[in-house]
């Protein structure tokens, strides 16, 4: 920053001129000023039209904030500005609120000069009275005495509510001595810990994992409501309703609908209709503050649009609800809004009037969008880094600031990773006053160049091309494989070693002196086991093929259950032959392994952006490692649309170039071999590698050319259809195959693939992998990975289900295409097609109708599908070719007519075609009749509606197997026998039998069997949920490792307080059992002072030499007692688990480290 500005800027800093009117700027020089009007000690208030300008200068205020950025345990208030987002017109609710009670705290409390940005509308509606903030807060400090039900009774009052879990703002749970809260101010939920009526622990705790993040010594709690419940403040709320039901001015049906909403402690009503003595918000902002108006001849029409969408959404709410409300009670006019800054001294920044003369200065500034804004030679384009690297080097010549913002510091690390080779001298933290080079963290998108202070401000979609949105690091949306599911009494269990049973539920009993939990499972006739929660790993869910008639429960100790799983085995042994036969020869093929990365390839992957997302990375890496083998890759990436799938494909074929091997990509339908063909053309340009397209769509002509290219090698990556598999197709030096949607493609094609795949590398990409190729891949024949971590600005796509009413359905259409979008309209048949577009037509006579289907001429289907996404076309009804990774980002509704007769992972597959981009998108699947459907698509359509998150693709995968039962890995059908004894079972013999063909097997651990008199459990009172109980038994018994145990224990502490005696006893068994288990023992009777282990004779784990020295060196404490027992007493006076723990690490002296693996079985 300069010492000196323009006159008029610097008199107005001094305070000698009340206006200035600023011409040609920007929000970079907005924010400058804002920044530099703080730092001098005045007040600042910065108020921009809407929430695309919001969004914007909050990311450049929080990037030139002075300082160090504060973190997780810093609150909002102590931050050096306070931000005010949109105030939608709308009924209020906790997440608004909770940011508003925030930022009026720090306005009322915080000290020294305070800057503020908010929207113009905020202006529009009624405040509480500062009375009601001082009033209504309270500080919670570490150590104090504080009454947890006083506690709990506040926070109703102040709109908290009570949740089993805490994930959004106002929510409140409470488990034993621990309370979590999600308060206002804070980034993430709070976690005070009790011991009586004693605080002794407050800490910031992640929702997701529900681990502690960070420790305070104080927190601040706030309300999150706009009414305040208290006896005092609902009193006058019902006084003021009477006075104004008494004026007629609401009904007395209103009067008590908002009785009643007092009386549920609901306090969520506007502050103007529910306080005697409302406020604007310029009450709460300082009196002497700088005002600066960002777009000030927009502001004035904003107001006006903002109160009129206050007017239609109070309209709306009579027409729709009955319910009409004063207006003045809830907003003010826009007239009165603006005068809260008319008298102020304020900056006016201005677009440019055209003839109209001007009274102010200039401060020019050039917005950047892109990277070609700056560097627009096309040598520019073809070598991005080196470009950027040169710009940067002249700028710092010129003796200019360069602000470099990424979006993450896992974006920021790897751009220093790179430039590192450059020695640029990079600056972390930034110094306003100081010229330099500066590399900062912000959610800055875009950027500018703030000519007349000589700084350039570069966000991360800037510094590249087609720089991808950066993610911040957040929790995937779901976990995939690693989490059991949960149980319910009647579900079907299958038992080890009994067979199928059905679950009975959790039950807590007394066995001699001990009360512990116990699993109940009913079997055939009478039958019942309890089953101890330290052998959960011995049951698992039944899964079956749907529709499959449901099989009988086994009997205990029948001998059924033994035939039947004999029966299996033996269909699986035949499976895993021709599955190993198949696969062996890639196992011992001799493949291509590629050597190091060059600087050429660091250079092509810069062209990507700086940061993919760990999962992105991940698959790189794998796909990477295989191709570095000596023999070839199988790898399946799984991932949704749009979540980076074709990325990895990129820079395999890229690397596959740089060593002279050809590239094939196989895609389902011509209009997606296109788009990937446009892809990878416009990223391999200034590399040395050739693309070439064969398809339909390809002339004859043309065709021949690609085709003599290829057979000499000249094209380095060939993307086509099935095409591609043609005999007169020759890639003499074929070194990879990717193939996309593999599930697309015909019997026939897959089987000219076997052959096509036997020696060279395999790359499949999908987003919902066939149940066939999933099984491959979880049996560990394909190597898999899974790419799950959205775009940060991917919205989930809303989703509903819809019968076939023409009013909701011309809405529905009406809604996308008022606001320039396009819909797809998908019909399950070609025959009657013609006959929905009309219907269509009829809907919405003013748009532009089109068809696709795959029995269209050539030429009619690529007409149809250039005019969509060339946007010449409104509305598309289409079969279900849409499905096939086709991309259309201004296609954000997607209607589904006849949902019922497309499968699950179709229904998936389609609403993955809309929400490519950041608007909203919607997905309403039609049936004819939801009373009418069968079980089996309402259990279908149930499941897309409960996976409308985003990153659902691989558990849309996995129901998709249970649901269409598994089928044999080759193609047979093999659902009879996985009826018989459930998937997962199925599986698990499978991969057992596929290890034991490649000679894998090894000396196993035992599942020891441990009988105890001590009581070992999580009790009740300390986690009260059932389920949530089992899920910890569940995790517990099947914890793979030591470190999994202590990172379990670590995360129940933290949620629920320090251990009981029980748990903390439980802790010490599943230790022990592990030890046991690597022992091969086969059962163990604990005691308070001893414990007694048994071996049957064919236990190898334990050598008989070993075990006698081992006793000899213990002295007295331990005895062998044959034929095949040891009894170790230990010392009573340490606690159970300490005396277990002890034990354990004394028993692994025994082990030979080469028998049996420290995981266990």
């Amino acid at each position: 920053m300069p010492a000196t500005y323009p006159k008029d800027i610097a008199d107005f800093m001094k305070g000698a001129v009340d206006s200035v009117r600023v011409f040609k700027s920007g929000p970079g020089s907005q924010a400058l000023l804002a920044g530099s009007l703080l730092a001098g000690g005045s007040d600042v208030v910065l108020v921009v039209p809407g929430v695309a300008e919001f969004k914007e200068m909050q990311a450049l205020l929080t990037l030139l904030s002075r300082g160090k950025p504060g973190g997780l345990e810093q609150p909002a208030w102590e931050r050096e500005w306070v931000f005010l987002p949109p105030y939608h017109s709308r009924t209020p609710e906790p997440q608004g609120w909770s940011e508003r009670w925030a930022a009026l705290y720090g306005l009322v409390y915080r000290d020294g000069p305070r800057g503020v940005l908010m929207t113009a509308d905020n202006l529009l509606p009624h405040w509480p009275g500062e009375t009601v903030l001082r009033e209504n807060w309270a500080t919670l400090t570490k150590g104090e005495e504080m009454s947890p039900d006083i506690l709990l009774e506040q926070l109703v009052s102040w709109g908290y509510v009570r949740r089993k879990l805490v994930s959004d703002p106002g929510d409140m749970a409470m488990r034993g001595d621990i309370l979590d809260i999600h308060a206002p101010g804070y980034e993430l939920p709070l976690r005070l810990e009790f011991f009586g009526d004693v605080l002794e622990e407050v800490r910031l705790f992640d929702p997701s994992s529900q681990r502690s993040k960070a420790d305070l010594n104080e927190a601040v709690l706030l309300p999150v409501g706009p009414g305040i419940t208290t006896p005092d403040r609902a009193f006058r709320a019902r006084d003021q309703w009477e006075k104004l039901r008494k004026t007629g001015e609401i009904t007395a049906a209103q009067e008590q609908a908002l009785s009643e909403r007092l009386d549920a402690n609901d306090g969520y009503v506007w502050p103007g209709l529910y306080y005697d003595a409302p406020v604007g918000l310029e009450d709460y902002l300082p009196k002497d503050a700088a005002w600066l108006l960002s777009s000030g001849g927009t502001l004035r029409a904003r107001l006006e649009d903002r109160e009129q969408a206050w007017r239609d959404y109070l309209k709306d709410e009579e027409r729709d609800k009955g319910v009409s409300l004063p207006r003045r009670f809830i907003i003010r006019s826009h007239d009165v809004a603006r005068k809260a800054w008319s008298s102020a001294r304020q900056l006016v920044f201005e677009e440019l009037t055209i003839g109209r003369e001007k009274t102010g200065i200039d401060l020019p500034e050039t917005p950047y969008s892109d990277f070609t804004d700056i560097f627009w030679r096309p040598e520019a384009t073809r070598r991005p880094w080196a470009a950027l690297m040169t710009g940067i080097k002249e700028w710092q010549s010129a003796g200019e600031t360069t602000i470099l913002s990424f979006r993450t510091q896992r974006s920021r690390t790897k751009f220093l990773n790179l430039a590192e080779q450059e020695s640029l001298p990079i600056t972390l933290e930034y110094v306003p006053d100081r010229q330099g080079l500066y590399a900062l963290v912000s959610p800055l998108r875009k950027g500018m160049d703030i000519g007349w202070n000589r700084t350039r401000v570069l966000g991360e979609e800037v510094i590249q091309p087609q720089a991808p949105s950066a993610r911040p690091g957040r929790d995937k949306a779901f976990k995939g494989l690693e989490r059991y599911d949960d149980l319910s009494e009647g579900d079907l269990l299958v038992h080890r070693d009994y067979g199928l049973s059905q679950f009975g539920g959790l039950h807590h009993m007394s066995i001699g002196e001990g009360a512990n939990d116990y699993l109940l499972l009913y079997f055939s006739g009478e039958d019942k086991l309890y089953l101890p929660v330290d052998r959960l790993n011995l049951v698992q869910r039944f899964k079956g093929p749907e529709g499959a008639k449901q099989p009988s429960l086994d009997k205990l100790g029948g001998s059924r259950w033994a035939k039947t799983t004999a029966k299996v085995r033996k269909a699986i042994e035949k499976i895993a032959h021709e599955l190993v036969e198949m696969y062996a020869f890639r196992r011992v093929a001799k493949g291509y392994g590629y050597g190091p990365l060059d600087e050429m390839y660091a250079e092509f992957e810069a062209t990507f952006g700086f940061e993919e997302t760990p999962d992105q990375e991940k698959a790189v890496n794998d796909v990477f490692r295989d191709m570095e083998k000596p023999e070839p890759m199988d790898r399946l990436v799984c991932g949704d649309v749009g979540f980076g799938k074709t990325e990895v494909a990129l820079r395999a074929a890229f690397r596959a170039a740089l060593e002279g091997r050809q590239t094939a990509l196989l895609c389902p339908t011509t209009v997606l071999a296109e788009q990937h063909y446009q892809t990878f053309t416009r990223r391999m340009e200034g590399f040395p590698v050739r693309v070439g397209l064969l398809s339909r769509f390809v002339t004859a002509k043309r065709q021949k050319t690609v085709l003599e290219a290829a057979s000499r090698g000249e094209i380095d990556i060939l993307i086509g259809t099935h095409r591609i598999l043609s005999k007169d197709v020759e890639l003499p030096n074929l070194g990879l195959l990717i193939l996309d949607e593999e599930q697309r493609f015909g019997v026939k094609h897959k089987e000219k693939l076997k052959h096509f795949r036997q020696n060279i590398d395999v790359l499949t990409l999908t987003a919902t992998p066939i149940p066939r190729t999933l099984q491959l891949s979880l049996s560990g024949i394909r190597g898999l990975s899974v790419i799950e971590t959205p775009p940060v600005d991917r919205k989930p796509v809303e989703t509903g289900i819809m019968e076939r009413e023409e009013l909701e359905l011309k809405a529905v259409l009406r809604r996308e295409l008022d606001r320039g979008g396009q819909v797809y309209w998908v019909y399950n048949r070609v025959n009657g097609l013609e006959r929905v577009a009309d219907y269509v037509r009829g809907l919405v006579p003013d748009a532009k109708v089109g068809m696709a289907h795959g029995r269209m001429s050539e030429k009619g289907l690529e007409d149809a599908m250039r005019d969509f996404w060339h946007g010449e076309m409104d509305v598309l009804v289409c079969t279900s070719i849409v499905e096939s990774g086709l991309d259309f980002p201004n296609a954000n509704t997607l209607i589904v007519d006849q949902a019922q007769l497309f499968g699950l992972g179709q229904l998936y597959q389609l609403r993955g075609r809309v929400g490519r981009s950041e608007r909203q998108a919607y997905a309403y699947f039609v049936v004819p009749s939801i009373k009418d459907i069968s079980e089996i698509v309402r259990k279908r359509l149930r499941i897309i509606l409960d996976m409308d998150y985003l990153g659902a693709g691989f558990k849309v995968a996995m129901e998709d197997l249970r649901l269409r039962g598994a089928g044999n890995i080759l193609g047979e059908a093999q659902s009879g026998q996985i009826a018989k004894i459930g998937l997962e079972l199925f599986l698990e013999m499978l991969e057992e039998e596929v290890a034991r063909l490649r000679g894998e097997e090894h000396a196993g651990a035992a599942d020891t069997e441990l009988n105890f008199v001590f009581e070992a459990h999580i009790p009740g009172g300390y986690i009260p949920d059932s389920r949530e109980r089992l899920r910890y038994y569940r995790s517990l018994s099947s914890a793979a490792t030591d470190m999994e145990l202590c990172e379990y224990e670590a995360e129940i502490r933290d949620r629920f307080g320090p251990l009981p005696e029980p748990l903390d006893a439980f802790f010490g068994v599943l230790r022990i059992k592990r030890t046991l288990s690597r022992l091969q023992a086969a059962r163990a009777e604990l005691y308070p002072g001893r414990m007694v282990i048994t071996w049957k004779d064919n236990a190898i784990a334990v050598n008989p030499e070993r075990l006698i020295s081992w006793v000899n060196d213990r002295g007295e404490g331990t005895r062998l007692i044959p034929p095949a027992k040891l009894e170790i007493r230990y010392d009573g006076a340490h606690s159970m688990r300490e005396a277990l723990e002890s034990t354990a690490a004394d028993l692994e002296g025994m082990l030979d480290a080469q028998t049996v693996p420290p995981g266990g079985p």
